[in-house]
């Protein structure tokens, strides 16, 4: 079980790393928020599918939890056009950081899911991380409407991991991301194709815009989405959330790298974005301690 928890935590690590390029590509892809995420979607259902066929997996919808797949498929949704839209509000550096609230969500809404008792640790973390988020934008005047709108794309954030963190436990992840991500993609495009909006054909795009599209589709939404869901079997939802705050180190590097003075930001600034991180290493020491990866916890939605 430790050794299945080590290995889960690397594979997370990972996962980050590559979530650390979502914002970049973002800003990147010339399209607006809702464009882009459709287009992000259906490249990610069909990856999905391929690769259910390859892998020989099974995606029938045959299962009690449709429902709730399809609904999470709506938040998840909430989320990216969120997110994508405080980029372009802001920068991809302002958007990553204050994606890392989702801790002080996850910290009050996981203890509902999983009908255990708050514990105090988490409870503390998730108030640094609220004063380090207060930090940023009260120094980040410019860019507090991005700022409020990462905010609430962090707690859509929290609110499908904790409930995927409860699915995951009874179906295959590959099969609850593709129904999910399904769910996303059909609502997202009523919607485009009613206001007349729907974007042009992947191949009909810019070069890059194609290039960057098949990267953000395939590999930082088809494989980390999917692994995401699948390393809460051995993982916390506080745990993963957490560990997601090391994205903004990976963003706010690299779009240093290519923006420069574009992206930087206040000194203050930099500190809040420290707090947030020491929190994560924080809550990995209080980890160590237990002997087992996770407590057996009731189906909460078994009655919903």
């Amino acid at each position: 079980m430790l050794h299945s928890r080590r290995n889960a935590l690397l594979l997370l690590h990972g996962i980050v790393f590559i979530w650390g390029f979502t914002g970049i590509l973002g800003k990147l892809i010339q399209q607006d928020a809702l464009q882009l995420v459709y287009t992000r979607t259906a490249i990610a259902v069909i990856g999905l599918g391929i690769g259910a066929v390859w892998m020989r997996r099974s995606l029938s919808p045959r299962t009690p939890d449709m429902r709730q797949y399809l609904l999470t498929g709506i938040l998840i949704l909430g989320h990216w056009i969120t997110f994508y839209g405080a980029i372009k509000m802001s920068t991809a550096s302002i958007a990553v950081a204050c994606l890392s609230t989702s801790t002080v969500f996850t910290a009050l809404m996981e203890p509902f899911w999983f009908k255990r008792r708050i514990r105090s640790y988490e409870v503390v973390l998730g108030v640094i991380v609220v004063g380090a988020l207060l930090l940023i934008f009260g120094l980040e005047v410019e860019h507090r409407l991005g700022i409020a709108v990462a905010t609430l794309s962090a707690l859509l954030s929290a609110w499908f991991n904790v409930i995927n963190g409860v699915l995951v436990k009874r179906d295959d992840a590959l099969r609850i991301g593709f129904y999910e991500l399904l769910s996303a993609l059909v609502a997202l495009g009523i919607f485009l194709f009613a206001t007349g909006a729907l974007p042009p054909p992947l191949w009909e795009m810019p070069t890059m815009d194609i290039v960057y599209q098949l990267i953000l589709g395939l590999v930082c939404t088809s494989f980390a989405f999917v692994a995401g869901i699948a390393v809460m079997k051995q993982l916390s939802p506080f745990t993963v959330m957490l560990t997601v705050n090391l994205e903004p180190v990976y963003t706010i590097v690299i779009a240093l790298m290519i923006w420069g003075a574009e992206e930087q930001l206040t000194v203050g600034s930099y500190l809040g974005i420290a707090l947030i991180l020491g929190c994560l290493f924080v809550n990995g020491w209080l980890q160590r301690g237990k002997k087992t990866a996770e407590v057996t916890e009731p189906d909460p939605l078994a009655q919903v």
